[in-house]
């Protein structure tokens, strides 16, 4: 008997047991570290969920059945269950119809199905729980019937994949191409451009089956004709984020206190040169052109990072590190000397008095910002999770470029 059989026959007589008894709670069935959650109510399904790429599913269950839906997440509460709940919103806003609704419920169900009949091995555990049951959700609620149907069409795909000999070829992973110059020389210029297109390093096979309005089994034989040929091979992605966590971190981003810089330097150019860098990327930079004046203004600042130049009309930069590194207040400071000096001994003379880094002031704004990254604690949270998150995990990046 096949992994596949077991998996099925395994879930089928799981379902029918939770159907028959009529119990509401969360069925949890495990492989390894994967985990897939089956939320129930009086015995019919209420929600599928867990696996690799919940979020992931999601959106594609929404763009196959209602592409113009815009979801709003800021009055979710918490992240348990926050499809379903969006779900019921939108169905009593008149965003989408029932039908749509249970559309998307029966296919995210077939994804999460055909997931957990495909392992060789599922550990299934029960646990009790309350569940809203207002008239929304009652009408959402899959039957024995249409669990029974979903589950046969997973099983279905699955048996197809095996017969083709596809089995091995996981619709979670990701083909990524070997050479573009190898596959252009060895397919046609049409094939090359749409095929480019959709392999672009993010989308799972998943994904590619949606876009291109094709059976799972189909792309799946295009593909292994592509592995057999040693033109792409196939990796793993992570999910992306779910609304509710975006939402949550964009609020700690706008939480967090802005970190402060301070440049010490007798050229007001230079406090200049740091302001348009780092103020775009939202640092607060004060200038301090008088060291021994500057002190309580410096206090005042309490600076997350101290840019100081080297040489000054009444005091060296040596001069004031030294005497930084000696107080409580900023002994633990990160300071990097900024200077045209750029000598073995300078920047020697610098680290053995307390200076973390040293930059000469011909360095391009990059080296300037890598700085401020390496010793501000917050360092890259804005740019590199924000704005990349922003941009990898948009609702619109299903879409294939025109």
């Amino acid at each position: 008997m096949s992994a596949s059989t077991i998996g099925y026959i395994k879930l089928a007589n799981t379902l029918s047991i939770v159907s028959q008894k009529q119990v509401t709670g969360k069925l949890v069935v495990a492989h390894g570290n994967q985990e897939w959650q089956l939320y129930f109510l009086f015995g019919h399904l209420l929600y599928a969920s867990g696996g690799k790429h919940s979020t992931r599913r999601w959106h594609r269950a929404i763009s196959q059945h209602c592409p113009n839906f815009k979801f709003e997440v800021n009055q979710l509460s918490n992240n348990q269950l926050w499809e379903y709940k969006l779900l019921q919103t939108a169905i009593r806003e008149n965003q989408i119809t029932l039908a749509q609704a249970k559309a998307i419920l029966r296919t995210i169900a077939q994804e999460v199905f055909f997931a957990i009949i495909s392992q060789p091995g599922l550990t299934r555990r029960w646990h009790p729980q309350k569940h809203p049951c207002s008239q929304t959700a009652l009408s959402l609620l899959l039957s024995r019937l249409e669990i029974k149907e979903v589950l046969t069409s997973a099983k279905r795909v699955w048996k197809s994949l095996q017969e083709q000999g596809l089995w091995h070829i996981n619709p979670d992973s990701t083909p990524v191409f070997r050479d573009t110059n190898n596959f252009l020389i060895q397919e046609n210029l049409d094939v090359f451009l749409t095929v480019k297109k959709l392999l672009n390093g993010d989308r799972t096979i998943w994904d590619i089956a949606f876009l291109m309005q094709m059976s799972l089994v189909e792309v799946a034989r295009n593909l292994y004709d592509f592995e057999q040929r040693s033109l792409i091979y196939f990796k793993q992605v992570e999910d992306w984020l779910s609304p509710p966590e975006k939402l949550r971190l964009v609020s700690v981003e706008n939480r967090r206190p802005q970190a402060t810089i301070v440049c010490i330097d007798d050229s007001h150019l230079v406090g200049d040169f740091l302001e348009k860098i780092l103020q775009p990327l939202g640092y607060k930079v004060v200038h301090i052109q008088d060291p021994i004046k500057g002190l309580a203004v410096l206090e005042d600042s309490q600076p997350d990072l101290i840019f100081l130049d080297l040489v000054m009309p009444k005091v060296s930069g040596y001069t004031i590190c030294d005497f930084l590194r000696k107080t409580t207040m900023f002994k633990d400071t990160p300071i990097v000397f900024l200077s045209t000096q750029d000598g073995i001994i300078d920047r020697t003379r610098a680290k053995l008095i307390g200076a973390n880094d040293y930059l000469c002031k011909s360095s391009n704004p990059e080296k300037v910002v890598e700085a401020v990254e390496k010793y501000v604690n917050f360092k890259d949270f804005k740019n590199s999770q924000i704005i990349s998150l922003e941009r990898r995990y948009n609702f619109t990046c299903l879409a294939v470029e025109s």
